[in-house]
């Protein structure tokens, strides 16, 4: 093969290579405000937003696409950190760097205020408002509103994370910066399971019915576990040198698991193997907006795709493709 040729050759071999790599456009892009925002939660079946900016807290119906509440935290400018939603959707909770608050979802209203001891990191609520918020200084909050009972879990030796409570309220998950995951009992503190990963934890998630645990560390390790005796299911196979994840989510009757990443990225996992199913980019707006995006929450939709909330405010429809 002649030199011209040879350069033709790896010329349409580098355009089908990159044309491969593209991404595929979202199936709708939704702006829920016109500002970056500083978190994000999606609910469990996606029906709900839940996303704060400097000029306040906003729950989105999303099916209706229009804000049903406009909350403010406190009375300085907002500075929510972290949100959440309840699996039953009765509950959104909001953490500033000093104060946690809950909200009913059903008619806006606020359940409580409190303030922390320590700097929040990371927040979690189950289906009856019970709630955990991961401290700085090594501490779990665990506060259960039936019972009036509030559990300071002091399992961890370095800041907490990420957060994850099961939607029963009984178990809860954390994560922290000594590389260690610990499985306990909201009740009574009680560890169920110790893991150690190789760096800092990120990231920890729980199922909706706690089956299946989700943590990985800083390094891009992902590991998903049976919580019932705590064996390792799969690896997330991740064939990147680092890969960091700033979201996930078990879909489709926990067979999947959807992550998203501070690089705009956004994938599914197949659960038994850790093969990657599926993978997507969040969308840019125009500038004078960052020129990269986290993704802050994913979720199912409707049929057969998936959600996504990155920090540019933008909620985000996928079509999973087929499997062959």
């Amino acid at each position: 093969m002649d030199s011209y040729r040879l350069m033709q050759f790896y010329a349409v071999l580098l355009f089908t290579l990159l044309l491969g790599g593209c991404s595929p456009e979202p199936q709708s892009s939704i702006a829920l405000l016109s500002e970056p925002s500083y978190s994000a939660s999606l609910s469990e079946d996606g029906k709900f937003a839940l996303i704060s900016n400097k000029d306040g807290i906003y729950f989105w119906d999303v099916t209706a696409a229009q804000p049903r509440y406009h909350w403010i935290q406190g009375s300085r400018n907002n500075d929510v950190i972290a949100t959440a939603i309840s699996p039953n959707n009765q509950y959104a909770i909001t953490l500033s760097n000093d104060s946690v608050a809950l909200w009913h979802t059903t008619d806006g209203s606020a359940v409580g205020w409190w303030s922390l001891s320590a700097t929040a990191q990371c927040v979690s609520v189950a289906n009856n408002g019970q709630f955990l918020v991961g401290l700085a200084d090594g501490s779990v909050m665990a506060l259960n509103l039936q019972q009036q009972r509030l559990i300071k879990f002091l399992g961890h030796t370095e800041k907490v994370n990420s957060v994850a409570i099961s939607a029963d309220g009984s178990l809860a998950l954390s994560g922290d910066n000594n590389a260690a995951v610990l499985l306990w009992h909201t009740g009574n503190a009680q560890i169920l399971q110790t893991w150690q990963m190789a760096s800092r934890i990120l990231k920890v998630t729980m199922s909706a019915d706690a089956s299946l645990l989700f943590m990985s560390d800083s390094t891009g390790n992902g590991w998903i576990r049976d919580s019932h005796n705590g064996k390792k299911i799969s690896n997330l196979k991740i064939h990147t040198r680092q890969m960091n994840f700033s979201s996930a989510r078990f879909i489709q009757q926990h067979t999947r698991l959807l992550t998203g990443t501070p690089a705009r990225e956004l994938q599914l996992w197949q659960v038994k193997s850790g093969k990657k199913i599926a993978a997507w980019q969040v969308s840019l707006p125009e500038r004078p907006f960052p020129q990269s995006a986290v993704v802050y929450s994913v979720s199912q939709w409707t049929g057969n795709s998936v959600q996504s909330l990155s920090s540019t405010s933008l909620l985000e429809r996928w079509q999973i493709p087929e499997q062959r």
